[in-house]
């Protein structure tokens, strides 16, 4: 199993960013986290960012080295231990058509919005993932 640090570079790369991007975005991370309110989960070799954003509520943000199946599981697992810290609502957001498929695999609760992406133009997707506990 690769660190956190090593889950986030591989994410980032099989996304096609490039190392200036993937460096930003682990400074940005490391930011976050030095902060109360957000944490790091890591399950298996997928890293989440979990994000307080009010009483009871989350936002995660998912990095992973992960097939669908085994990611899937990670987020099944996460969802045992935001319920068992107390909180009410997860959320996370992604433009990527394959987390329509692992939400499903899941068998979690998960209700799914569309939104317009920012920033992408009237074409572009968005879709929020949201699970009450």
């Amino acid at each position: 199993m690769a660190n956190a640090v090593e889950i986030i570079q591989q994410s980032m790369t099989q996304q096609g960013y490039d190392l200036e991007t993937t460096q930003k975005v682990l400074a940005g991370v490391a930011t976050l986290v030095s902060k109360p309110g957000a944490k790091l989960v890591n399950l298996g070799n997928s890293v989440f960012l979990v994000l307080v954003k009010g009483v009871g509520e989350v936002e995660v943000h998912t990095f992973s080295a992960e097939t669908p199946q085994a990611l899937a599981r990670n987020f099944v697992d996460l969802s045992k231990y935001l319920k068992n810290i107390g909180v009410k609502v997860a959320r996370t957001y992604s433009d990527d058509r394959r987390f329509l498929q692992i939400a499903k695999m899941t068998g979690l609760p998960v209700k799914i919005n569309e939104l317009q992406a920012p920033g992408k133009g009237p074409e572009a997707v968005s879709y929020e993932y949201v699970m009450e506990m």
